[in-house]
């Protein structure tokens, strides 16, 4: 028998391939040296399988790019507030093992997170094969506008200045990527310039912004907009805020809670019907007692920012004052949602939480089952309620038992 040249190649077939914009049925897909060699019809894919490449079987299931946890501030019982290398190395875990090959720790901007989740994440990306898992930390703020906070503690807000943003930046060691800024602040938009030079993406968002400001932030690229609806100035026939200016521009990149608690069924219609797919990124905001079993007696012991939390069926919220902090749901159950109860073809559901992020962060070969891209897939049940396999860059991170 022939040496195989691709000693760690493997073929998965048997599954439906969901590229960007179709759907292969009872196709396959070929990997090898961490990237895609060919994805499409089962027939010609095995054709190009070297000698003794191992073959996984995807029968009845849905072989996706790994999805994108682009804002998430906890999930299994850990929180980005207490960071901890090993809490965030157990976060990565247990997001392989649903599907989620990237994901951006998101916190606020208190002092004492900032520094121990820099510091932790800055331990946890030296690892081989960390760096692009966690491309970064995410903060909510700390230029956001008091009376649109939402969950972020006061303490944590403050005007916009050169020298708050430098501070916040060395606390977290540099390894801020992604940043939420309020764009009617005085000093915002004089901040972008610096933010690009930092390499940090800014988002929009915990805003009040009326819509005569927000003109000036056209041709920002990249540019996103924070939770699409939540905390911030709204859809006006008279007052338009930054929803409207979101749902009306082409460029930005727009996250969108898909968990039917944030955002109620008629708004995501709304954004699904005025934004362009490619621009919308599905995201959870899942905080701590994400993934853990309901009536898990641990999530009752749980805190967000030093605050008691309640975490009902539909959410979690702050125990004295009922306010929604975020949610008990993943962004795989974001893509269910959207393909079940909003009706969204199935490749666009899965870019909206693979192939947009990644090109939103910057990453041209991640994000989709193409010959060429990095070998990062995920094999789902076909409602996404089971991960059996997590690839990354070719290597295998989770593979689970057969539902």
């Amino acid at each position: 028998m022939a040496t195989s040249p691709h000693s760690d190649a493997f073929l998965i077939e048997g599954g439906d391939i969901v590229l960007p914009d179709r759907v292969i049925r009872s196709g396959a897909l070929l990997a090898a040296e961490g990237r895609i060699l060919a994805s499409g019809s089962a027939d010609q894919v095995r054709a190009a399988a070297p000698a003794g490449c191992r073959t996984i079987s995807a029968d009845g299931m849905l072989i996706c790019p790994a999805l994108w946890e682009t804002h998430i501030h906890g999930c299994a019982g850990e929180g980005t507030d207490a960071a901890s290398p090993e809490a965030i190395q157990r976060m990565a875990s247990f997001l392989a093992s649903q599907g989620v090959g990237v994901f951006l720790p998101t916190v606020v901007a208190d002092d004492g997170m900032l520094a121990s989740l820099g510091a932790a994440v800055e331990k946890v990306r030296k690892a081989p094969g960390m760096s692009d898992r966690i491309p970064g930390i995410y903060v909510e703020g700390p230029f956001v506008a008091p009376a649109r906070r939402g969950g972020i503690p006061e303490r944590c807000t403050s005007p916009a200045s050169i020298e708050a943003f430098d501070r916040v930046v060395g606390l977290a060691r540099k390894h801020i990527r992604l940043m939420t800024i309020a764009p009617e602040l005085p000093g915002a938009y004089e901040l972008l310039g610096r933010m690009g030079a930092a390499g940090i993406l800014p988002s929009l968002g915990h805003s009040e912004a009326p819509w005569d400001v927000l003109p000036r932030y056209e041709g920002t690229v990249p540019l996103g907009v924070t939770h699409l609806f939540n905390c911030m100035s709204g859809v006006s026939h008279k007052e338009p805020g930054l929803a409207q200016w979101a749902l009306l521009n082409r460029e930005v990149f727009t996250e969108l809670n898909c968990d039917s608690i944030h955002v109620h069924q008629a708004a995501i219609s709304l954004a699904l019907r005025m934004r362009p797919w490619e621009k919308i990124v599905l995201i959870s905001d899942a905080i701590a007692p994400a993934g853990l079993a309901p009536g898990d007696p641990a999530a009752e012991k749980l805190s967000l920012y030093g605050v008691p939390i309640h975490a009902r069926a539909d959410g979690v919220y702050y125990r004295d004052s009922g306010t929604l902090v975020g949610s008990r749901r993943l962004v795989r159950d974001g893509v269910a949602r959207l393909v079940f109860d909003a009706k969204v073809p199935l490749a666009w559901a899965v870019a909206m939480a693979s192939l947009n992020p990644a090109r939103f962060l910057g990453y041209p070969r991640k994000g989709a089952l193409l010959p060429g891209y990095d070998a990062d897939i995920a094999v789902f049940s076909r409602d996404f309620s089971t991960c059996r396999l997590l690839a990354w860059e070719g290597g295998i991170l989770f593979e689970g038992a057969r539902p």
